[in-house]
């Protein structure tokens, strides 16, 4: 499989369970190795030790969790570590920056709760704003609206959809939300359950075409 993402842009990844789209953000992430040539921004990706430390990429994988209490807002302004030396204190204006976060997301009202209380779709929300203070070239989503109600739903496509036009960023987001992919503007499409998987441009049509691809591919995986 080989494409090239034009930068900026967002780039929809779909495709039946199994078909590898979390193995492609381990591969992007260092964490599985693999064969030929990932380059970012000209860079080649194995040969960087702490690609979201440079500032290159940030990864919000498809269940984070925190096995101790925190505030919610003190969990949203770690997404400026790499702002920070080792240890480094905090400062007002990151602060600042976590709030707005927060309310972008739609979840201000969060801010003082603990984070190991809040539903699964809460925390979500609370993940997507600290992804933001990351301040990375490219992101990569795993499925970031599974736990959430329709209204949010629309409001994260929306809230990615600003980072590319607004903050010229590149997303990768896996999904299988097809329905709100339909109401973005633009955008590509990568279909990994396709026989030779290429990037496409996000129209009704090409929605329309993996959709359907994708339900044979359930309708042989039950007759099996």
């Amino acid at each position: 499989m080989r494409f090239t993402v034009p930068e900026p842009a967002f780039v929809a990844i779909v495709g039946h369970n199994g078909c590898g789209k979390t193995t492609l953000f381990r591969a992007l992430t260092g964490q599985l190795p693999y064969q030929g040539s990932v380059q970012v921004l000209g860079q080649e990706l194995r040969t960087l030790q702490r690609p979201a430390a440079s500032g290159l990429l940030a990864h919000l994988p498809q269940r984070g969790s925190v096995e101790f209490s925190i505030p919610v807002r003190d969990l949203v302004v770690m997404g400026r570590f790499r702002h920070h030396h080792f240890l480094g204190a905090y400062q007002t204006q990151d602060y600042a920056l976590a709030d707005a976060a927060l309310a972008r997301v739609g979840a201000a009202h969060l801010a003082e709760q603990d984070f190991t209380v809040l539903s699964g779709g809460e925390q979500q929300l609370v993940w997507l704003a600290q992804l933001s203070l990351q301040d990375a070239r490219l992101y990569l989503l795993d499925e970031p609206t599974q736990q959430l109600d329709v209204y949010y739903r629309r409001r994260v496509f929306d809230l990615l959809y600003s980072w590319v036009t607004e903050q010229q960023r590149t997303i990768l987001c896996i999904t299988h939300d097809l329905d709100n992919l339909a109401a973005l503007p633009a955008g590509y499409l990568l279909n990994l359950s396709a026989p030779t998987p290429v990037l496409e441009r996000l129209t009704p049509a090409t929605i329309r075409a993996a959709r359907q691809y994708l339900e044979s591919e359930e309708s042989l995986a039950v007759r099996r």
